[in-house]
């Protein structure tokens, strides 16, 4: 029988993702980029806000949850906007079912294989690291099609192995809303990012130059 830990988890995660895509669909055709900054200091700012908070009661916690969320998908709008011109809304669909499904297979494997994956913390933070140093050097150095593809892959299997790590954490977790709300947060960033690393290898792997 899974854990009522997992539950709530599960339950949490399907609304911020939904939170979120309202957040994208809202933000989607913002242009300006004070805002953009704005909703990307708000996010930043919010993480440790929502991360300390989740001992609050839970619907102050689990509120303050979903407002991050929301800010969230309204900081990636126009991103996502921008990938919509160049693979469609059917390609953004896709990658979103693609990482629910890398998502659902790293969750089997992280809670049922046996496998200890607590070893890994070590190993993803370093590569964490060094994935946002490759994009820091990204946004001031032009990168080749190449580059980009592997800088996408390279993504795609850090944030895999989140999903394992975290899905692990989640079977040793305590059965309380503090630890649901911050297991909550870190699946939905792990998700976040993912998605977020398909979609680049996609439009890099449909651009035709």
């Amino acid at each position: 029988m899974l854990p009522t830990l997992f539950t709530k988890v599960m339950f949490l995660l399907v609304t911020c993702l939904s939170v979120s895509a309202l957040g994208v669909w809202l933000g989607r055709n913002i242009r300006s980029l004070g805002a953009v900054i704005g909703l990307g200091i708000a996010f930043f700012v919010g993480t440790f806000v929502v991360y300390f908070s989740a001992t609050a009661a839970p619907p102050v916690a689990i509120s303050l949850l979903l407002a991050w969320t929301l800010v969230s998908g309204l900081f990636m709008g126009p991103c996502i906007q921008g990938y919509s011109e160049r693979i469609g809304w059917e390609g953004v669909f896709l990658c979103f079912t693609g990482t629910a499904g890398a998502m659902a297979v790293c969750g089997l494997i992280g809670m049922f294989s046996g496998v200890d994956f607590s070893g890994m913390s070590t190993y993803l933070m370093f590569a964490l690291f060094g994935l946002i140093i490759f994009g820091v050097v990204g946004i001031f150095v032009r990168m080749s099609r190449t580059v980009n593809i592997i800088h996408a892959i390279l993504g795609m299997v850090i944030f895999a192995g989140y999903f394992l790590f975290d899905f692990f954490r989640l079977t040793k977790g305590q059965d309380t809303w503090p630890e649901a709300v911050r297991m909550t947060m870190s699946l939905y960033l792990d998700f976040i990012n993912f998605f977020l690393y398909l979609l680049q290898l996609y439009a890099e792997i449909s651009s035709k130059s």
